[in-house]
């Protein structure tokens, strides 16, 4: 008897699969996933047997990278937001100002820490005498100028025209803190609408809304206007945060 055996030879291939998937954003890791090459394979050798190979899948994963920002700190009182810091550079303040920040002329400077600060304030000071002080050395050189000169403003309208020809004489000037009045006298309330309404004209001006705090307990004397301890350093606290921090050199 013959007997015929057919011998059959088979092989199959599997096609290795390749995926990449990359992801490039900050604070996003970047994950390869590899899959090696998986291959069977029959032999017809006498006996038949079959033998299959096969790797185990390879998986590499490379750990996230996280970057945190930290969150700025809460608005001081007085302050609708903290404004950002400014880059590097000088680090010089300009401050000018009548008989009420004058009562703070203890406590500003200090409180500025890092910055190099020129204090100008006088009883009975003007806008007007405050913008011929502008076009003076020290504000031009300053990079920060700090204004409080509406106490004295005795006009029912105009106080923003003033405000607009003081941001003329200091054009230079890369934040300009602008710092509102206890609203002691009938026109006093029309110069802080202006002064708030410069903000949005005016993108390198701060408000330091001093009315929004002043009537505190324990912040001014009797007059309702003038200084106290508590007051003084609330009001230089209130400028420290509207100027912003001390740049790098």
């Amino acid at each position: 008897m013959i007997v015929l055996v057919a011998l059959v030879m088979a092989g199959t291939v599997l096609d290795a699969t390749r995926d990449t998937a990359s992801v490039s954003a900050v604070g996003v890791g970047v994950t390869t996933t590899v899959t090696e090459s998986v291959v069977a394979t029959v032999s017809t050798e006498a006996p038949v047997e079959t033998t299959t190979t096969t790797e185990a899948p390879t998986t590499t994963t490379e750990a996230p990278t996280t970057t945190t920002t930290a969150a700025a700190g809460p608005p001081a009182p007085g302050l609708a937001s903290r404004p950002p810091a400014l880059g590097p550079g000088a680090a010089t303040v300009y401050v000018v100002g009548d008989s009420v920040i004058l009562g703070a002329q203890s406590t500003v400077p200090p409180t500025l820490v890092g910055w190099s600060v020129t204090f100008d304030a006088k009883e009975s000071r003007s806008i007007y005498a405050g913008q011929s002080l502008l076009q003076g050395p020290e504000a031009q050189a300053a990079r920060v100028v700090v204004i409080h000169l509406c106490t004295n403003w005795g006009n029912p309208s105009g106080f923003g025209d003033q405000l607009d020809r003081a941001m003329a004489a200091i054009p230079n000037a890369q934040r300009v803190v602008l710092v509102t009045c206890t609203e002691w006298h009938p026109a006093t309330p029309a110069a802080n609408a202006d002064i708030r309404a410069a903000a949005t004209r005016y993108p390198s001006v701060v408000v330091a809304d001093w009315a929004a705090i002043s009537g505190t307990a324990g912040y001014t004397y009797s007059d309702g206007l003038h200084l106290k301890a508590a007051g003084a350093q609330a009001l230089a606290d209130l400028v420290a945060a509207a100027v912003g921090p001390a740049p790098t050199p």
